[in-house]
C-alpha cells in the first residue's frame, strides 16, 4: 500500500521552504563577509542580525503554510494571520532592543533585509507561477446543488 502523494499546494510550499533556506544561507554568509570587509565587526553583526531577522520572519511563514496546506482555507488563513501578528511583535521588540546600539552596522543590516526581501519575493512568485495548483475544485460537479 502506498501513501498518498502530497498535494500540489504542499509541494509548492516545501519548494519555497527549501529555496528560502538556501537563499538565507547564501545571503547570510555573503552579507557577513561583505559587512566585515566594509565595516569590520559592526558590519559582521549587521549581516548576522539582518539574516536572523529575515530567517525568523520568512521561514516561520513557510513552515506555517506547509503545516496548513491541506487544511480548509479559513484554518490556513487564521494560522497565517496569527503567526504574522506574533512575528511582528517579536520583530518590533528586537528592533526596539537594538535601536541606538553601536555593535552592528545599520547600513549592512538594512541592505541584508532588502536583498532578502527581494529574493524571497522572487522565490515565492516563481514557485507560485510554476505550481500545478488547480483553480477549481475538481471534485465538485455541475448540478450538485449549485
Amino acid at each position: 500500500m502506498t501513501s498518498p502523494s502530497p498535494s500540489p499546494l504542499r509541494t509548492m510550499f516545501r519548494t519555497v521552504l527549501r529555496q528560502m533556506a538556501l537563499l538565507l544561507a547564501v545571503l547570510g554568509v555573503g552579507s557577513c563577509v561583505v559587512g566585515y570587509l566594509v565595516a569590520d565587526m559592526p558590519g559582521l553583526w549587521g549581516g548576522v542580525l539582518g539574516t536572523a531577522m529575515v530567517a525568523f520572519f520568512t521561514l516561520t511563514t513557510a513552515v506555517v503554510m506547509v503545516a496548513t496546506a491541506d487544511r480548509p482555507l479559513y484554518v490556513a488563513s487564521a494560522a497565517l494571520v496569527g503567526s504574522w501578528l506574533a512575528k511582528v511583535v517579536v520583530v518590533f521588540v528586537v528592533l526596539l532592543l537594538v535601536r541606538g546600539r553601536d555593535f552592528y552596522d545599520p547600513v549592512v543590516f538594512f541592505a541584508t533585509l532588502v536583498l532578502a526581501i527581494l529574493g524571497s519575493v522572487a522565490i515565492e512568485m516563481s514557485a507560485a507561477l510554476r505550481a500545478r495548483v488547480p483553480n477549481v475544485d475538481p471534485s465538485a460537479r455541475e448540478g450538485d446543488g449549485v
